[in-house]
């Protein structure tokens, strides 16, 4: 298959329907309702009914050479076991639960259980027990590594030419290559309890002749899926005490609260953000955001507070004499908005105030495939917030010192506007690759380059001009994104492709012999039950019962009609559909399974329940492994002919009056 026409999203979809099946497949997992043909909510009475029906069917004294009761007794045996299973209420909640395993698991804890209820318990316990050795669950970490760099010398021809006309103002890095911001962040999470959490959280930023350190420790309680309740505390000064909470009031609503606590004396007051979120609708949410600040005051409480907006800090209240108190937070207002156009398209805003400043902000992105992705954001900020903004986004953003480049002309400082794209590429299922071009009038031109794996990730910031040069803005997305598109569809879609293909001819090749045996009992059933089947097929052709004149399962070469079609059009396209099927359907994409169906009708009356796969039906069989699958059935009730289609999970009911085509 050529590379153009190769439909990813199809075949990944095929790979995991691949995947299913191999599971079911499996020598251990057998399927006992699909054997007696009786949902998974079927009374005993039902599933008493259709062992009788079946094991008169398979039985071996009814058959009249001993090939076909040795092959017989191989149905009979399997029928008779799925009814051993289902008929216990103890070994069928057992079956349901952990399946094969759990027949075993409790006939070995039998004598402990004392009620229905103890017996689920177990189950529950043991369930839990069983995925924890599947997965490792004992600690889950994750990292984040920042480092910063200017190359502004480098980068920045209108930098350099400034600071050779101008080199008294301008301050040249004695290097070309200057080192910025360093941070980095790791945390590993435990589980105490059911409900108890642990995570430990060990960072640390360094930029220029300042450096900071701390570990936090965070206790998570859980004991609903609609709350959740953190509490952090830090081991080295500043000690700040964080409470969050989140309450999901409803499916579309949450409320989330988050209390700091900044001294440990309680001489400042603490700072409370609130956020309440709601989904309006399948595609647009919002939420509203609220905080308070650490600079507030309640009457003569918390009136002398040194972060207090009234009070100035002195030389003996300084932070450090405070034991590094935590920055003055203002209060903040924000409320975002974010909206999804199918799959492809997403777009988020964000107005509000922060630091006594406006501010709105946006982003947008397009999925240009399932792998490959483009973000555009910008952020436009007013008068009031510069001078922390400017230090802030430096800092945290760039990571590079502004001491060493030539400051922004001050008249821009009034306003704020950064723009950036952001180019990000998922190299495997773990692994994610992006490059992020941000531009602003007086924060310049800026790029990073990040990896992540997992919980894991890297960037490197890189100041490229604390100017707003536009060449350097455009050589900063232009290249790199075709450099990035290239790497995408040279060297990522194919080898995805690679992957792809060789699990799937993995997966063929483990399962070859499974299907083969599943063929094989399919056919010998089949053989054991055709002399019974003919004869009954015969009788209800002549008094006008249910006769099945042809049934195809597998890959069949049509589509489904549209249920809310007209019932005319949708009989001819039936018919239309069949003839086509029957002249397709040949081996290996289907199989013929009209014996295997009439076998089943009882009372002039065949229902296949939903939810599993037919294959596991007696007389059915996997054609076609990894593909969708779908029945097709023609057949006779009171001398009109019907046809019907269905597909492979879906339930199936016959006769009914709108599968009649004549």
């Amino acid at each position: 298959m050529s590379s153009q026409h190769w439909d990813e999203a199809r075949e990944e979809e095929r790979l995991r329907e691949m995947e299913r099946e191999s599971e079911a497949l499996d020598e251990n997992s057998t399927n006992y309702y699909a054997t007696l043909n009786v949902s998974r909510t079927a009374s005993t009475e039902e599933i008493r009914n259709a062992y009788r029906h079946l094991s008169r069917l398979f039985h071996p004294d009814k058959q009249h050479d001993s090939q076909s009761r040795d092959l017989a007794q191989r149905q009979f045996h399997k029928i008779s076991r799925a009814y051993e299973v289902l008929i216990d209420p103890r070994t069928r909640d057992a079956y349901d639960q952990l399946g094969e395993k759990g027949i075993k698991m409790s006939k070995a804890l039998g004598f402990r259980v004392q009620s229905p209820k103890d017996l689920q318990n177990i189950f529950e316990q043991e369930a839990r027990r069983f995925h924890l050795e599947q997965v490792e669950r004992w600690a889950q970490s994750k990292s984040e590594i920042s480092f910063g760099l200017a190359t502004t010398p480098i980068t920045s021809p209108t930098y350099r030419m400034l600071a050779e006309r101008f080199p008294n103002q301008i301050r040249v890095p004695t290097s070309k290559v200057n080192v910025g911001r360093i941070y980095m962040n790791h945390s590993f999470s435990t589980e105490l309890g059911k409900h108890l959490s642990a995570k430990i959280t060990g960072h640390m930023s360094s930029h220029g002749n300042t450096s900071s350190k701390n570990v936090i420790g965070t206790l998570i309680y859980s004991p609903t899926l609609a709350l959740k309740m953190k509490l952090s505390v830090p081991a080295l000064p500043p000690h700040t005490f964080t409470l969050n909470m989140l309450r999901n009031l409803s499916t579309t609503r949450y409320v989330q609260a988050t209390i700091k606590q900044h001294t440990l004396d309680f001489s400042t007051p603490p700072s409370v953000k609130t956020t309440f979120g709601k989904q309006f609708s399948d595609t647009v949410a919002g939420s509203l955001m609220i905080s308070t600040g650490n600079q507030y005051n309640i009457g003569p409480l918390w009136s002398t507070s040194p972060l207090a907006a009234s009070n100035s800090l002195s030389k003996e209240q300084s932070p450090v004499s405070l034991g590094r108190i935590a920055k003055r937070e203002q209060g903040d207002v924000v409320l975002s908005i974010a909206r999804h156009h199918g799959k492809k398209r997403f777009f988020t805003l964000m107005a509000g105030a922060k630091k006594n400043a406006p501010f709105v902000r946006g982003s947008y992105t397009r999925l240009i495939d399932k792998y490959f992705s483009v973000v555009g954001d910008f952020y436009l900020v007013g008068v009031g917030m510069m001078q922390t903004n400017s230090s802030k986004g430096s800092s945290r953003n760039h990571g590079i010192n502004r001491n060493n480049v030539a400051p922004p002309p001050k008249a821009l400082d009034l306003i704020e506007t950064i723009v950036s794209i952001e180019f990000q590429s998922t190299i495997s299922h773990l692994s994610k690759l992006s490059w992020k071009v941000s531009f602003g009038i007086s924060s310049g031109v800026s790029v990073t380059l990040g990896f992540s794996r997992l919980e894991h990730s890297v960037e490197i910031p890189v100041l490229l001009t604390p100017l707003p040069e536009a060449v350097v803005t455009l050589c900063a997305v232009a290249l790199p994104a075709t450099a990035m598109l290239g790497f995408n569809y040279a060297f990522v879609k194919p080898r995805r492709r690679r992957i792809i293909q060789q699990r799937m001819n993995e997966l063929k090749d483990e399962q070859r012999h499974q299907l083969y045996q599943q063929k094989r009992n399919a056919l010998e059933a089949v053989r054991v039950m055709k002399d019974v089947v003919e004869r009954n097929r015969k009788n209800a052709l002549a008094t006008g019962g249910l006769f099945i004149e042809k049934a195809h399962y597998g890959d069949l070469p049509f589509d489904i009609t549209a249920e809310n079609s007209n019932g005319l059009l949708a009989a001819l396209d039936r018919a239309q559909n069949s003839r086509t099927a029957l002249s397709e359907a040949d081996e290996p994409r289907a199989c013929d399974v009209t014996v295997a169906l009439q076998a089943l009708i009882n009372d002039n009356q065949l229902v296949i329940s939903e939810g599993g796969s037919k294959r596991f039906l007696p007389g059915f069989y996997d054609p076609a492994f990894g593909v969708p699958k779908m029945l097709f059935v023609r057949y006779r009730f009171k001398g009109k002919l019907h046809e019907v289609v269905v597909k492979d999970s879906q339930a199936l009911a016959i006769p009914m009056r709108v599968h009649c085509i004549e």
